[in-house]
């Protein structure tokens, strides 16, 4: 059984988690997108979870080439189609270069805003203490 070479075996754990991941991710996003929720961080979460799912699948499917070997690339198995159909969706609806555009714009103005609103000085585990506060 091809289950019994350790470099296989390492290749198809690798996709199951990563697939495991992107389901979460997806069920995630899909169920911050039913309740109410800040328009700013759905689009961040729909962004993160869309690059995140099409690298991990095209990392798994990347593996299952590795493990049948060159015949995966040819019409024989439909490895091959699938990782055409993924290309394109990491390209279709915006890049995944412009989801990680979204990221990083949409992290920047929650973390910019966290901070405006956090008291970073009653962190301190006594920072009511009267021999805590000296300003000199």
């Amino acid at each position: 059984m091809i289950n019994r070479f350790q470099g296989v075996s390492f290749q198809v754990a690798e996709a199951a988690m990563l697939l495991d991941a992107s389901r979460a991710m997806v069920h995630a996003t899909a169920t911050a997108a039913d309740v109410p929720i800040d328009t700013d961080r759905l689009r961040r979460m729909v962004s993160e979870t869309k690059k995140f799912v099409t690298e991990s699948c095209q990392k798994a499917v990347h593996n299952a080439m590795q493990v049948v070997g060159g015949i995966g690339y040819t019409n024989v198995l439909p490895i091959e189609r699938i990782h055409r159909d993924l290309r394109l969706a990491s390209i279709w609806t915006g890049t995944n270069e412009v989801m990680s555009m979204i990221v990083a714009h949409e992290w920047y103005r929650e973390a910019r805003a966290a901070i405006q609103a956090r008291r970073y000085a009653e962190d301190a585990a006594e920072a009511g203490a009267a021999d805590e506060i000296i300003y000199e």
